[in-house]
């Protein structure tokens, strides 16, 4: 008796995993990969490539140095104290100066 009940549960478990795995791959990874422009010269020359945005930025696929355009910002990626991190870039401000009167 204590022999099936073991085999019972390896078999529950083995089902448990699987369905866990299935649902993590269909629902959170499909939705993380997103194609973006990158650069890795500073903004010279772009290539499209698919990264992953839902995890650690270090399992993106990104590397230190690089620069992303997603939705019309472009984000910096930089190696810090405790990996890479992302900045989101300024863009520069105009040489003019508007004056507001009243």
């Amino acid at each position: 008796m204590e022999i099936q009940e073991q085999e019972l549960n390896k078999d529950e478990f083995k089902y448990e995993q699987e369905l866990v795995e299935e649902i993590h791959e269909d629902s959170d990874m499909a939705d993380a990969l997103v194609e973006a422009k990158v650069s890795d010269d500073g903004g010279e020359t772009w290539t499209r490539r698919t990264i992953n945005l839902g995890g650690d930025i270090d399992e993106s696929g990104l590397k230190a140095g690089e620069i992303f355009q997603l939705n019309g910002e472009n984000y910096r990626v930089l190696f810090g104290d405790f990996g890479l991190t992302i900045e989101q870039m300024r863009k520069p401000a105009s040489g003019k100066k508007v004056s507001k009167r009243k």
